[in-house]
């Protein structure tokens, strides 16, 4: 039982901050705006630009929503190890959360919900999930080279 925590209480912890961003009305695409507007007129190159904010503001929230789904793959990959199925297993749960996410962003005030949120979600799992597997090969390999005396 305490294994089986272990592995599913990172993924509950992190479902939960994800519900809490899609829940805020802080994290709505004008408030984001918003600070970035404030933060980019203390640099000396920021502010005034309205274009510049706008796109590095939409840019900025969807390298989010890939990094947020990516670590819940990870997360879920972790926990359902060494499942052979864990990776699609991974990648369906992130995707379905998702789905849920942008569902529950569906009802809340000032928040917009979009297939396309939910397809950028699930690249961002893919994503994640293929630098796991690609970082799994790297050090088996390198881990069969070491045993091997290379």
């Amino acid at each position: 039982m305490r294994n089986l925590l272990s592995r599913w209480l990172p993924v509950i912890l992190w479902c939960l901050v994800i519900y809490t961003f899609s829940e805020s009305s802080l994290f709505t695409g004008a408030n984001t705006a918003h600070v970035l507007q404030v933060i980019l007129s203390y640099l000396p190159f920021g502010g005034g630009d309205e274009e510049g904010p706008s796109w590095l503001n939409f840019l900025i929230r969807k390298v989010a929503h890939l990094t947020e789904f990516g670590i819940l793959a990870a997360l879920v990959w972790r926990a359902l190890l060494p499942k052979r199925f864990a990776y699609a297993g991974a990648w369906l749960f992130a995707t379905a959360y998702a789905a849920t996410d942008e569902w529950h962003q569906s009802f809340e005030p000032e928040r917009t919900a979009t297939p396309k949120d939910v397809a950028i979600d699930s690249c961002g799992a893919l994503i994640a999930l293929l630098v796991v597997w690609g970082c799994r090969r790297w050090l088996r390999t390198k881990h069969q080279a070491v045993k091997r005396g290379v």
